[in-house]
């Protein structure tokens, strides 16, 4: 695999209910309050995807905006792109909780993720869940590396370039 500057690689935003996966270089970001995204990263091919769900689970229709079908539709995409589960590593961000709304939307996201990649036994890299601070993600889908900024608030200019 050639080195690539990441200041030179793609850059990929990624929405929230949106998945994103490629085995070309780029730099996916995205921003995350009570919502969680997995990053997920083949260490023997060297490339991965992400997700950003903003539920747990489904209620009405089942779609990628509920973590328990974007994630396992996440894994099965790196699947068909030939990644073995053995080689797949992950991070898992997100899961804020608003202390103004008192909800618990980013503990149900975030139980959601761990308890998933615990079950079905891939190794996940590194966890940021919860807390009351918002974070905007940069992963190098090619590398496996992730930069996260804690937000006190997220403002619109975290949602754009």
């Amino acid at each position: 695999m050639e080195s690539h500057d990441a200041l030179e690689l793609p850059k990929y935003f990624l929405q929230p209910g949106y998945i994103f996966i490629s085995k070309e270089p780029h730099l996916v970001h995205t921003v995350l309050g009570s919502c969680v995204s997995v990053c997920v990263w083949d260490a023997k091919k060297l490339y991965g995807g992400m997700n950003h769900y903003i539920y747990d689970r489904f209620r009405k229709e089942r779609n990628t905006r509920y973590g328990d079908v974007s994630i396992p539709y996440l894994i099965k995409l790196m699947h068909q792109e030939g990644s073995k589960i053995t080689d797949l590593k992950v991070h898992l961000l997100g899961g804020a909780q608003n202390p103004n709304l008192g909800s618990s939307l980013g503990k149900l996201n975030s139980e959601l993720a761990v308890e998933y990649f615990g079950k079905n036994g891939i190794e996940v890299l590194s966890k940021d869940l919860g807390g009351v601070l918002g974070r905007k993600v940069v992963f190098n889908n090619s590398t496996g590396e992730i930069l996260v900024y804690k937000l006190n608030r997220i403002r619109n200019e975290d949602w754009y370039e």
